[in-house]
């Protein structure tokens, strides 16, 4: 595990022994009695804790009764202190301090550490504020508190155990992925588990065989299993969920019950394990440094990429997996179904909606709609598509997941647009009326399939198509349709069409699609002579160059030869 930097804030009334606690931690360190006067950060010795990892600074604090320290704002975790002696700082712990960081919205975890332990049984009648019976309330009524703990500061006992539980918290926190006052996993851990189980589902069967579950221990963990530990593995799955439904294999619900079971058993590190070897963050989103690579491709000449066979070939299996075989109408997604596909996502996405594919009925969708949404998704945006793609478990290289497609800048670049299978039409208006209206109503897109190719259709104001035809050039529209009414024009080479109301909707569309499949594409004439003109171009220039390579390669050899003969 990388280095990581730990600032812990310790907070509580005066009087509870927070000086004391940072004096007994020095002298445990160097080994001699000293005393604490000023209230000053202390880096301690990372060979001396058990999580050596952690470069940790130790900020005590002193502040009005009524009021928070600054320092919390820096804090990465909080010991807050009350004496177990004291009844006045044991109220105080929910009146004000968790109160005031609740209300002051700070999400750190926090430790209740109980202080001046050696006092106990000094008193018979003496009622103390254990540990114990302190902290069953207040993690019911405060998310952040993670842990309690006591120590004595005079005695110097248990002050190493607060740092450690404090490191311990900072590496493997809690609050994410478990809720102690509910005892259940947060939903955020249960979408990452999910998307977790997907990719280890190898053959893609929705449930881990015994292999699998190998195949996973040995990934994350460098452990092989043998045949006790998957039977061990299986009973506790069977005493968490009580039924016997993972004993021949492990379903995604006994997968989560694992878990939950690891941590009530304060095994929380073994799930970090697991969430990091994942690439997530402590907050459940993944490592941004995974979608960083890009695909070099020519925007300007309308070149596009499409989702390859490889990525077409998963999400066909993940659609598989979560049909409804049982149901009158075999081989379709419902809505919930659809939605439980992207339940591990962690961000809002604008993927498309299943109102937005044609033909729609009764909210379903088959294998081919599926598809058609992906294609349509990814020509927009791969950059996002494949992000959606690594969030709903599908494990695959960027530069598996999509081809490039053929140029629109040049005649020859055209004539190769028939083995594209998405396209894009952009119709453009003064406003809705009629058909558009009725066919778009809110809607931003549609999409729909013809001779197995993918069309997304979108409509357009005049100002925004100047704005975004001209800005994103050819590489966003492949077709036009234009309002009668309307005055846009565009110096892009784009076939082009009149868009007529009284018309059919989809009998237009229909008719792009012949006219895109068959020579000359809907290319005007001296749209064609424009494209054929850009064709010869790049070979003037490649024969310039090759030209005045020619003349150093061979022409300055000989020149340079000559001359040194002549010296000689």
């Amino acid at each position: 595990m990388k280095k990581r930097d730990l600032k812990l804030v310790l907070i509580g009334d005066s009087g509870v022994g927070k000086s004391s606690f940072v004096s007994a931690l020095l002298n445990q360190i160097s080994n001699k009695a000293s005393v604490l006067d000023k209230h000053q950060p202390i880096s301690l010795p990372p060979d001396m804790l058990n999580h050596p990892e952690c470069i940790t600074t130790l900020i005590d604090t002193k502040c009005a009764p009524h009021q928070l320290p600054q320092e919390v704002q820096i804090a990465d975790v909080i010991l807050l202190m009350y004496a177990i002696d004291d009844d006045g700082s044991s109220e105080r712990l929910k009146r004000f301090w968790l109160k005031e960081l609740r209300d002051k919205e700070y999400k750190q975890p926090v430790i209740i550490v109980g202080n001046k332990l050696d006092l106990l049984g000094l008193e018979d009648d003496r009622d103390y504020h254990r540990i114990f019976k302190v902290i069953k309330q207040l993690v019911k009524d405060f998310n952040s508190v993670e842990m309690g703990i006591e120590c004595s500061s005079i005695k110097q006992q248990g002050i190493y155990d607060v740092i450690n539980c404090a490191q311990r918290s900072f590496l493997y926190p809690l609050a994410p992925i478990y809720s102690i006052a509910e005892k259940s996993l947060t939903e955020g851990f249960k979408k990452a588990l999910t998307r977790i189980f997907r990719i280890c589902d190898r053959d893609g069967d929705g449930v881990w065989s015994d292999a699998e579950l190998e195949k996973f221990q040995k990934k994350v963990f460098k452990r092989q299993l043998d045949y006790s530990d998957i039977a061990g593995i299986k009973d506790m799955i069977e005493e968490e969920l009580h039924d016997n439904s993972n004993k021949k294999v492990i379903t995604l619900e006994g997968f989560i019950a694992l878990q939950k079971r690891g941590i009530e058993l304060m095994k929380i590190q073994i799930c970090w394990t697991i969430l990091r070897f994942f690439r997530y963050k402590d907050d459940l989103t993944l490592d941004e440094s995974i979608f960083t690579n890009e695909l070099i491709f020519d925007q300007d000449a309308g070149q596009t990429v499409e989702l390859s066979d490889i990525a077409l070939s998963k999400l066909k299996q993940i659609f598989e997996i979560r049909c409804n075989s049982i149901s009158q109408l075999k081989n379709t997604l419902n809505q919930k179904q659809f939605d439980d596909i992207f339940y591990p996502v962690m961000y809002r996405t604008n993927f498309p909606h299943l109102n937005q594919y044609y033909p729609q009925e009764q909210d379903i969708i088959n294998l081919t709609q599926w598809l058609a949404m992906w294609n349509a998704f990814s020509f927009f945006n791969y950059k996002e598509a494949y992000k959606l793609l690594c969030y709903i478990g599908i494990e695959i290289k960027l530069s598996d997941t999509f081809k490039e497609q053929n140029r629109k800048n040049s005649w020859s670049s055209v004539q190769k647009s028939i083995d594209r299978k998405v396209f894009h039409i952009a119709i453009v208006t003064r406003k809705k009326h009629g058909q558009l209206e009725k066919q778009f109503g809110n809607l931003p897109l549609i999409i729909t399939t013809i001779q197995n190719k993918t069309y997304a259709i979108s409509l357009y104001d005049e100002l925004e198509a100047e704005q975004q035809i001209e800005k994103r050039r050819l590489s966003i529209i492949d077709f036009l349709l234009i309002d009668q009414n309307c005055q846009f024009e565009t110096a892009q080479l784009i076939p082009k069409l009149s868009y007529n109301d009284q018309k059919s909707f989809w009998d237009q569309i229909s008719q792009i699609n012949d006219i895109l499949h068959q020579n000359p594409f809907g290319y005007s004439e001296s749209q064609i002579q424009l494209l054929k003109k850009q064709n010869s171009l790049p070979i003037v220039e490649l024969a310039s160059v090759i030209t005045l390579l020619a003349f150093m390669l061979t022409g300055g050899y000989f020149l340079g030869k000559k001359v040194l003969l002549k010296n000689k």
